[in-house]
């Protein structure tokens, strides 16, 4: 059963086994790590965050970074996007065609898999073997503090990366029922599995994102050894304005660079994208559609 540990506004999921630090601390487990690099005008973008989502409230110990990329000829791709989600999405393609021609996903796990946006699961499973060690995360004061564990590497080097993200945010939808159809309880029961069900029709109002990265920044070198540091969070903070306290954040160790297999992870995930996201998702209004005019 997945617990979770609430601190100065922010939420840490472990699993089990608590490790007793001061403030929070993240799982001792192994985490699965989802990057993707999404844009608006993509017709599959509805579904994967949509996909994200449901495997963030199905799955233990999953981390989203849902880096959006930029296109300047595309206005509405602009929310949320970043040059340097571009730049990343790059260095991947490029690492995954050098054994398939054919690679296009925009989906990676744990640096090591590539998934397919309509079925990510197998991606998703394939990470949970790895073996991801955790990364201490604690915030106070505008400030982070960050313990990374000393552990095994066929490199011994690698790069550390912090992000932050927004809360889950957009996607309004309503349920559209006719007007001379009475919901029994099973139907509601397959609305609310959200599956499909005669003459109601959902509708989104706004696009959905899910956890959209903010921010991105190389904050150290990993050389093997056990790490202790701190990093202000001002910066961030700043572009973030009134929505600061509700920011996230995650840290990342990449083996042998800023791309790479991913060796260690941590998050802290503030309350209102956990209330938002995790424990239940926000339940959809009902409409009804007015009878036609004779």
């Amino acid at each position: 059963m997945k617990s979770h540990k609430k601190f100065s506004g922010y939420y840490v999921g472990f699993v089990l086994v608590m490790l007793c630090v001061s403030g929070f601390s993240n799982s001792a487990s192994s985490t699965t790590v989802i990057e993707f690099f999404g844009r608006n005008s993509c017709s599959a973008d509805v579904i994967v965050q949509d996909s994200l989502k449901n495997i963030l409230q199905s799955e233990e110990d999953v981390i989203i970074i849902n880096c959006r990329t930029w296109f300047d000829k595309e206005a509405s791709a602009k929310t949320f996007s970043h040059k340097f989600c571009n730049d990343r999405d790059d260095f991947y393609t490029k690492k995954f065609r050098a054994t398939n021609m054919f690679y296009t996903s925009p989906l990676v796990v744990n640096g090591r898999w590539d998934a397919f946006y309509k079925d990510i699961m197998p991606a998703v499973k394939m990470g949970q073997s790895d073996k991801i060690e955790p990364i201490v995360l604690k915030v106070h004061d505008d400030m982070l503090d960050i313990t990374i564990p000393e552990m095994s590497s066929t490199v011994g080097s690698g790069d550390i990366m912090l992000y932050a993200y927004m809360p889950s945010q957009g996607g309004t939808a309503s349920l559209y029922v006719d007007p001379d159809v009475s919901l029994t309880d099973e139907m509601k029961e397959r609305i609310g599995a959200n599956q499909s069900v005669p003459f109601v029709t959902k509708r989104s109002m706004d696009p959905y994102y899910i956890r959209p990265v903010l921010s991105m920044a190389k904050i150290g070198h990993w050389n093997g050894t056990q790490i202790s540091m701190t990093v202000s969070l001002d910066e961030v903070s700043t572009m973030a304005a009134s929505a600061a306290q509700d920011l996230s954040y995650i840290v990342v160790l990449y083996e042998g660079g800023e791309i790479g297999p991913i060796l260690a992870v941590g998050e802290v995930v503030s309350e209102k994208e956990f209330n938002n996201t995790l424990p239940n998702s926000t339940p959809m209004e009902i409409k009804f559609l007015s009878a036609p005019k004779l």
